[in-house]
This record gives C-alpha cells, sequence and structure tokens, in this order.
C-alpha cells in the first residue's frame, strides 16, 4: 500500500508573527543573566535518561490473537542479503518471507542480525519498504539493522502498517537515508524539502501497535508517522503505544500523529530532530482529521528545534517528561511547548529548561496561541491546566484563550504571561527572579489568583477578577 501525501503545515509565518506580538508584550522588561534557587522539594521531578541501543526485541507480546508459533526467517531459503546490497531483491524477499508465515500461522517473525538494505519502486513520490500484517509480531534481531536505499522519493515508509490490527514491531534499528538522500526539486513549485521518508508508518484504520525497544533514526521525515488517511472518523489508527524508543536525527519529526486515537508515548528518548519545518519531538497536527486521548509521559526531550507541538490534539497528557534544550542545539524557534486554539492540553509533574532565548518566543516555554478574533466554532473551551512542573529560565505564555488552570508550579527564573484571557486560575505558583517586571505580566486578562509567591513572599498586585479585566505587571 502506497501511503498518501500529507504534508504536515509548517508554521514560520506564524512563529514571526507571533515573536511581533510577544516582542511588544514584553519589551518593557530584559532578563538578567543571574539566577537564583527554587525549592522544589514538594515536587517529584523527573529525570533524564538514556535509551541506549540497539536493543533486543521484548519478550512478552501484548496481543492475544498474535499465534504463538514462531518463526525465524531463514535467508538462504528466501535468497535474502544481509550484507547491505541488493535493496529490491531484499525488499521483496523479506515481504514474501513474511506473508508465507503468516498464511501458515506463524504469529512470532524473527529477522536475524545483519544489515538489510531495502527499497523499491513504489510509484513516482514513493519509495516502498517492508509491510506487515495483521496479527503479527516482528523482532529484529538486536543487530539487525533495516535500512533505507538511497532513493529520490518525496515519500517513503521503511516498514509500514496499513489498515492492519494487533502488531509488535520491537528491537534492532530502522534507519532512513537521510545522509545519502539526493533532493531532487518538486516541479510543481521547486521545494527540495522531500520531507516524508520515515521509518515507520502505520496509517488507515490500523488498531492495536506497540513499537517498542527500537532505534529509529536518519528519516528524511520522520522517525514514526501516524496518520488517518480519510476525514472519515473511522480511519483513525487507534490504540496505538511507542515504548522505550531512541528516536535520533529525524529530519521533520521524531513522531507525528496525524489522525490518531488512543495513543500512548511513553519511556522514549526523543533527540536531535532537525533538518525541516516543524522539527519538533513529537507533533499533534491532525488537519483535515482528528487526533484525541494521547498522552506523552515519562519520555526524555532534547536537542530538538522543538519539542512537543500540540496544534488541535483533545484531551491530551503531557505529564512526568524531562524535556530540556540540550547541549547541542543553539536555540528554539519557538517555545518548546506550543498549543493552539482547536487543542487542550494538560501539562504536569514536567521538568522544563532553556540555556537561550528562542528566536520568536522570547524566554517562554509553554505557550498557548489563538489569534485575536477567531471564530468560536475553532476554540476549544475545554481545560487548559499546567500543574505542579518545574521550569528553569523559562515561564508560561497564554493569549486569546479561556479555561486555563496555572498551579503549584516552580519556576526558578521564569514567569506567567497573559493577554486576553478569561476563566484563568493561578494558585500556589513559586516564583524566583531578580526581575520584579518580569514574573507576573498580564492584559486584559480575567479570573483568579491567589496563594503565589515572588522570591519567597507573596506576590501583590495580582488584582485579577472574574468580571473586570486586569491589566499589570511589577511586583
Amino acid at each position: 500500500m502506497k501511503p498518501r501525501i500529507m504534508k504536515i503545515k509548517k508554521l514560520s509565518v506564524i512563529n514571526l508573527f507571533i515573536g511581533f506580538l510577544l516582542s511588544l508584550f514584553f519589551i518593557s522588561c530584559e532578563k538578567s543573566d543571574s539566577t537564583d534557587d527554587t525549592d522544589t522539594s514538594e515536587q517529584t521531578i523527573p529525570e533524564p535518561f538514556v535509551v541506549i541501543g540497539p536493543m533486543d526485541p521484548i519478550s512478552n507480546i501484548p496481543y492475544s490473537e498474535i499465534p504463538n508459533r514462531e518463526y525465524i526467517i531463514e535467508l538462504d531459503r528466501w535468497d535474502i542479503p544481509n550484507n547491505r546490497t541488493e535493496p529490491i531483491k531484499t525488499t521483496d524477499n523479506i515481504n514474501a518471507a513474511i506473508t508465507w508465515a503468516v498464511e501458515e500461522g506463524y504469529g512470532i517473525i524473527r529477522l536475524p542480525a545483519g544489515e538489510y538494505l531495502i527499497g523499491k519502486y513504489g510509484n513516482g513520490a514513493y519509495q516502498a519498504g517492508i509491510e506487515l500484517a495483521s496479527n503479527m509480531a516482528f523482532l529484529l534481531d538486536k543487530d539487525a539493522i533495516i535500512e533505507m536505499d538511497s532513493n529520490d522519493k518525496w515519500n517513503s515508509c521503511a516498514i509500514t502498517i496499513t489498515n492492519q490490527q494487533n502488531v509488535l514491531i520491537s528491537g534492532g534499528t530502522v534507519k532512513g537515508d537521510r545522509e545519502t538522500h539526493i533532493y531532487v526539486p518538486r516541479p510543481s513549485d521547486g521545494s527540495d524539502a522531500h520531507d516524508e521518508g520515515h521509518c515507520i508508518c502505520v496509517q488507515t484504520r490500523s488498531e492495536n501497535i506497540t513499537i517498542e525497544n527500537m532505534v529509529l533514526k536518519d528519516g528524511t521525515g520522520d522517525g514514526i508517522f501516524l496518520i488517518a488517511q480519510d476525514t472519515n472518523l473511522d480511519s483513525q489508527v487507534k490504540n496505538i503505544n511507542i515504548f522505550h524508543n531512541n528516536i535520533d536525527n529525524n529530519r521533520r519529526q521524531g513522531i507525528s500523529v496525524v489522525g490518531a486515537r488512543d495513543v500512548l508515548i511513553e519511556d522514549n528518548e526523543i533527540h536531535h530532530t532537525n533538518g525541516t519545518s516543524p522539527q519538533h519531538g513529537i507533533d499533534i497536527e491532525s488537519y483535515p482529521y482528528k487526533t484525541n486521548n494521547v498522552t506523552i509521559r515519562s519520555n526524555y526531550l532534547h536537542d530538538n528545534v522543538g519539542q512537543i507541538l500540540n496544534f488541535d490534539g483533545i484531551d491530551t497528557i503531557i505529564e512526568n517528561n524531562y524535556i530540556e534544550q540540550g547541549d547541542d542545539l543553539d536555540r528554539h524557534i519557538d517555545a518548546p511547548i506550543i498549543s493552539r486554539n482547536k487543542s487542550n492540553v494538560i501539562f504536569r509533574n514536567n521538568f522544563l529548561s532553556l540555556r537561550t532565548e528562542s528566536r520568536s518566543s522570547n524566554w517562554n516555554g509553554v505557550t498557548f496561541y489563538a489569534f485575536e478574533n477567531i471564530s468560536p466554532e475553532n476554540i476549544n473551551t475545554k481545560l487548559h491546566e499546567y500543574s505542579n512542573n518545574t521550569f528553569i529560565n523559562c515561564g508560561i505564555f497564554l493569549q486569546n484563550h479561556q479555561n486555563a488552570l496555572i498551579k503549584d508550579n516552580d519556576f526558578d527564573f521564569g514567569h506567567i504571561a497573559m493577554k486576553n484571557m478569561n476563566d484563568v486560575q493561578i494558585l500556589d505558583n513559586n516564583i524566583t527572579h531578580d526581575n520584579i517586571c518580569w514574573p507576573f505580566r498580564f492584559q486584559n486578562v480575567k479570573g483568579i489568583a491567589s496563594g503565589n509567591t515572588y522570591n519567597g513572599n507573596p506576590a501583590i498586585g495580582l488584582e485579577l477578577n472574574e468580571d473586570i479585566a486586569f491589566t499589570g505587571a511589577c511586583q
């Protein structure tokens, strides 16, 4: 099956406009270079970790529908090279072996150690790879590498799951052709972004899929690409588990979610995403599809140009993650955590730090953007919650929205800023900063504030009212 070409919208123009707004909003106070210590003893702060790969596949099969019969692909029988040669033969013969094994009733299919160069003509825009079937576990030996051969196609999937159920992929390494790809300009517009070359694609009504203990790297697009394929809600991919993977050096995204339901992204190290926009560790950007119930939990995200973009995900939970700019990234383009007007998010018990100011979002670590005068049907009025987080050298900025709770956060050299917001609750937050004008900044904001502190003392001047808009700054 050939995946439909799906272009995730680039936000460069939006970023520039928002950056201009933020520069106006923050212009009266400049950030100092000194820092204060923040007491976070009452919070359980996430810690960074490294997912060291390659890894063995998992031994526990998560779906009872997968038969217990096991087959190790016989390389000689199927004439499969494992010395990084003959990609067309390798692709065809691995697929033939998988098809035969499934038809014979095998559920656990193992790929031995070796370097498998794959890739064959799919169509004028797509380079095809390995295709998996329902009710199977595809287990790569720790020392097995599946690598997409160099090509000049805009789209490719090294491994594809299309309209299948109950599939496990685990172990080994899947690589894209980032370093050797031929970036031929597209005839229609001259673009050579080639941002749709993915390590693993899960698409079109696929359900009950687990990707675990893998290294996914060097894609011209994403490490993992989840996509619905048509506007019918039933086409969403569902019940997707992405556990304990090392997702590294992909050009567009670590993980893209483009029309999915009930997704759990947990215990992954997602890092060094760079090359072509948007360049986030995780991007939920579903238009024209829908995404709901994505949980991003206990991951380590670092050195991505952007960390998490929730453009339109409904009921997204981001919790217990360690998120840092890292040592290799000069600066973020925008805030590392972004939500937009159609989304809502619970952001809790995360650690988030910046080393340098972003290019278009000042020292904001978390932002929610909605443009002024946006139509009501394009606003998600569900609660946005930001609670029990630790912010280092960054803060929160919310704009043109409503129904937000900011509670029990610790900000070391951080801030809470809002513009054109209704129904906000700002409760029991602790901010340290050496500039009295920086910690709390409000323009046309309605809501309540209590229990907040600035440099260990009760914050003063936060005269928020549920009925009368408040504008003010400085302690």
